[in-house]
């Protein structure tokens, strides 16, 4: 087999506009994947990066903090574009952190997000869904991303970080803007890229801070109440930090929860068989369902880390400073893990997928994300009747979290079984 640099156009493995025209490159992948699991690319206008495509690698690097760093950031940058992460508001999220920090900040909200904690908010979690399911109506004609699948973990992280219900809007234009920040779509009329995630990252940070400050006068039983009043040996969170905890928790509840439930009614709609499967028991399949869907979708595509120190990995010596993307969505078609990894199947077990990646940064509100995308598909899996793609589906330019954007679907519904 020819050497991997020529079998594969590299800008197709980090370009947001190629994702977005392409979708995800899983025939570039399975190619490295078999001649060359960990390669070296030099795309135009991007920095050097080592790919890493194999399951094993993705998890030996995970599970190796001290040597693979997160301080430089898990995004995937354009040479132009990585002054992105130095100007404006320097919010520095946990993902970023690296130990000892790492450790200190992830257990300012650990207890928050364990299963029996979460408990609590599982009523909350099941009326949105019967909600966005009943404001469809009994048949017609949608978009599935920006009707429901938006607009559910928009509300289900609102409600739990405390943001009142009428300022979803906001936060969702103001998220969109900074996570769809490749994309001419969501960026602000009038303003570059940079210039735009920048506006919209300014108007988070003012409004989160006005909740932050009521919350230390008045504690609540929300997240925000959580982080304004945290501390973190022994002294108070900075205003920066919390901030980013703010953030982060966005990525964690409505970005990738989005992604999920919009990738996994396209993988429905691509694989009826398996819808109809679903439909003979909805609460039966429901669990087995999400976890194929998160395998088979992969919100997350990527993350990127620093070598810290010369090291040989899957036989490839890499050097300090190195950048190196691991790719989850091609770890989790790896054939060595997973039989027929490109088939859709909702009964699949067992399915030791890394959509949450693995390790210490093992994603924090991955108990949250299972349970929002449960509840939605058990709710709308068992009242349709009927459902349809009436039009082009449309990604998200971004190498990092490049979902669905939009998703026109026509339907027939059953009324809610109370």
């Amino acid at each position: 087999m020819a050497a991997a640099p020529d079998l594969i156009e590299s800008l197709h493995l980090v370009e947001p506009e190629s994702y977005a025209e392409r979708g995800y490159p899983h025939g570039e992948w399975a190619a490295l994947r078999e001649a060359a699991p960990i390669e070296r690319f030099e795309p135009e206008g991007w920095p050097p990066f080592w790919a890493v495509t194999r399951y094993a690698d993705i998890v030996q690097i995970s599970k190796n903090p001290q040597s693979f760093l997160n301080k430089d950031g898990i995004n995937f940058e354009r040479l132009d574009g990585l002054d992105r992460e130095r100007s404006g508001v320097q919010m520095r999220t946990i993902i970023e952190m690296d130990n000892p920090d790492h450790r200190k900040y992830r257990a300012v909200a650990s207890r928050f997000f364990t299963p029996r904690s979460l408990g609590r908010w599982d009523g909350m979690i099941e009326q949105v869904a019967v909600r966005l399911v009943d404001a469809l109506g009994e048949e017609g004609e949608a978009d599935w991303v920006t009707d429901v699948a938006s607009l559910h973990p928009l509300a289900v992280i609102c409600r739990i970080l405390g943001a009142p219900e009428e300022d979803e809007p906001f936060v969702l234009k103001t998220t969109n803007e900074i996570f769809g920040r490749d994309d001419p779509e969501f960026q602000r009329p009038g303003m570059s890229a940079q210039e735009s995630v920048m506006s919209a990252a300014m108007d988070f940070a003012g409004y989160f801070q006005k909740i932050l400050d009521d919350r230390r006068k008045t504690p609540q039983d929300d997240l925000v109440s959580l982080f304004a009043n945290a501390r973190v040996d022994g002294e108070p969170m900075n205003e920066i930090d919390t901030l980013g905890y703010c953030l982060v928790m966005f990525i964690a509840g409505h970005e990738t929860t989005r992604g999920g439930l919009t990738g996994g009614m396209k993988a429905l709609l691509d694989h009826p068989d398996q819808l109809a499967k679903w439909k003979t028991d909805p609460a039966g399949y429901t669990k087995s369902g999400v976890e194929e869907i998160l395998r088979y979708v992969t919100p997350v595509n990527s993350m990127a880390r620093t070598v810290a120190s010369d090291i040989e990995i899957g036989g490839r010596r890499m050097s300090a400073g190195d950048r190196l993307v691991m790719y989850y969505a091609s770890a989790n078609r790896d054939e060595d893990v997973f039989e027929a990894p490109n088939a859709f199947r909702i009964d699949r077990h067992p399915n030791p997928h890394l959509a949450f990646g693995i390790g210490e940064h093992f994603c924090l509100g991955a108990h949250l994300a299972r349970k929002t995308q449960q509840s939605m598909f058990r709710e709308f899996v068992s009242r349709v009747e009927h459902v349809e793609q009436v039009g082009a589906a449309e990604r998200t330019a971004s190498n990092l979290v490049p979902g669905l954007k939009h998703l026109p679907i026509r339907y027939r519904l059953r009324p809610h079984a109370d």
